[in-house]
């Protein structure tokens, strides 16, 4: 698993990205509360191995939505930023139930003095809003303006799905100011719907290996990706 993680982060950090998320994302099924110790465990000591090989800046996301723990990782690893996929509300997934855990984490924030930034999805893809009168424009307000978050993520329905430009448009004209991440589906071909939309693109699916997930990273496509980014940001 480590030599697996760390050539995936080589083949990033050679095809241009600007930085890499660590995830457990091979470890489905999930618990929908904290993880157990041997995965803390395990995802630090990955990270402490994968930034022996690469310098760009890494975040953690611990799944299904342990932010404390992912908090605690980065924290002690030297993380720039964590992923929460449910921070604010509740929302019904596969694992179950999972309810936003804003509060927990900005005390845990506020206790290390933390100065690692939270990236939080709004409508989390494999899961539905839990009761009624949850838009996207509300969920993003409350997840920046009450929940804490720094930066905001965007999805389609599942991993490799696409972003419905829409949901962007809400997102962005509900909180202007704060900036905005893809969570999933992004591509040479979807990229250009979203140029105007997104700060900052996370891909993961289509860098793969022949577009499949469970394909190692593929430094070229890695690199075709960020120079369409590039020529976004001189654009």
């Amino acid at each position: 698993v480590i030599d697996y993680a760390a050539a995936d982060a080589r083949a990033i950090e050679k095809g241009g990205a600007d930085g890499l998320m660590i995830e457990n994302f091979f470890d489905s099924p999930f618990p929908k509360g904290p993880s157990d110790a041997v995965t803390v465990s395990a995802i630090t000591t990955c990270i402490r191995e994968i930034r022996r090989e690469v310098s760009i800046p890494f975040g953690v996301n611990v799944l299904r939505n342990d932010a404390l723990s992912a908090l605690s990782i980065a924290e002690v690893t030297g993380g720039s930023y964590i992923r929460v996929n449910v921070l604010t509300h509740a929302m019904v997934t596969d694992q179950g139930i999972i309810e936003g855990c804003s509060y927990e984490l900005s005390r845990l924030k506020a206790r290390l003095g933390s100065s690692v930034s939270v990236m939080a999805d709004v409508m989390v893809k494999h899961a539905f809003p839990l009761g009624e009168g949850m838009d996207i424009s509300t969920v993003a307000k409350d997840t920046a303006c009450r929940s804490g978050a720094e930066i905001l993520v965007v999805s389609g329905t599942g991993t490799g799905f696409p972003i419905d430009p829409k949901d962007a448009e809400r997102v962005r004209k509900a909180v202007p100011g704060v900036p905005l991440a893809s969570g999933s589906g992004i591509s040479p071909g979807t990229v250009g719907e979203l140029r105007d939309l997104l700060d900052i693109f996370i891909v993961g699916t289509w860098i793969k290996k022949e577009g499949k997930v469970e394909n190692p990273v593929d430094p070229g496509k890695v690199e075709e990706i960020a120079s369409l980014l590039v020529k976004r940001r001189k654009g």
